[in-house]
């Protein structure tokens, strides 16, 4: 077995890495402060999407995420293999894991190899989807942020972090006046009345992202993981539960966006 040493070290986008001819990483948490999209690639095949708020350098009070864990989708990158990040300006990108060095005559363990050689087939991405409302927007209103309809050919599992957005409320949103609601094929995962209690998911407590000076907890798809097959669709909706019409703030239109980390797999 290899002699595996830490690994935390902080990169550049849109530069290119070449790995020694005895060495090479396992990447197990990723994160950038990089506002927008910085795609990871290995050898040129893209293995992850990501961007600071859902997958920041560190934890902060202003995102209490961290860095992103890779689980059972952390990337290794060969002996003399390049690592590559590509994006639209310069930024940082933190990775974290081991440095794996390897004896004369010693190959890289066959778990390793195996996930390299499943990068084509195995990808994490994110969905970023935003929905204008309007100026107003009414008591017990549905409003669509985003069906989610991956191709025949693949399956998205959702068992990561998801956070939602309410913007350009006239007042600080707080907490009962709006809520996400999932479908799947049109099943709601959720009540079907209103005398049980609102529809949907409190907003608040799907926090994009969680701070310290709100809430603190990020919600995750973990303990119930939604797999969206190729061919279905998952649909996220937000509704208005306060009972009075919502207001926007002078010259603004109300906005919920929806972020979500999903694997995507696709079919042999």
């Amino acid at each position: 077995m290899p002699t595996a040493y830490f690994l935390k070290k902080i990169l550049k986008t849109n530069t290119t890495y070449t790995m020694e001819n005895d060495r090479y990483y396992v990447i197990r948490k990723i994160g950038t402060d990089s506002a927008t999209n910085v795609t990871v690639k290995v050898d040129g095949i893209p293995v992850a999407d990501i961007f600071s708020t859902i997958a920041p350098i560190a934890k902060s009070g202003s995102n209490e995420l961290g860095p992103l864990d890779l689980g059972s989708y952390y990337i290794v990158v060969p002996p003399q293999r390049q690592l590559y990040f590509q994006a639209s300006g310069s930024a940082n990108v933190y990775i974290e894991g081991e440095l794996m060095v390897l004896a004369p005559g010693e190959a890289i363990p066959n778990e390793h190899l195996m996930r390299y050689n499943a990068y084509g087939n195995m990808k994490i991405a994110y969905v970023d989807a935003t929905a204008t409302v309007g100026a107003s927007w009414s008591a017990g209103n549905e409003i669509k942020i985003v069906d989610i309809a991956p191709p025949t050919i693949e399956d998205w599992l959702f068992d990561d972090y998801a956070g939602v957005s309410v913007s350009n409320l006239s007042a600080a949103q707080s907490y009962g006046q709006v809520n996400v609601k999932f479908y799947y094929d049109g099943k709601p995962f959720d009540l079907l009345l209103t005398q049980a209690g609102a529809q949907g998911l409190e907003t608040l407590k799907l926090p994009f992202p969680p701070t310290n000076a709100g809430e603190k907890e990020a919600f995750k798809f973990k303990d119930h993981p939604v797999m969206v097959n190729g061919g279905h669709t998952f649909t996220v909706t937000a509704i208005n539960v306060s009972g009075s019409t919502l207001s926007a703030a002078t010259g603004q239109n109300i906005a919920v966006r929806f972020v979500a980390i999903y694997k995507r797999n696709i079919k042999a």
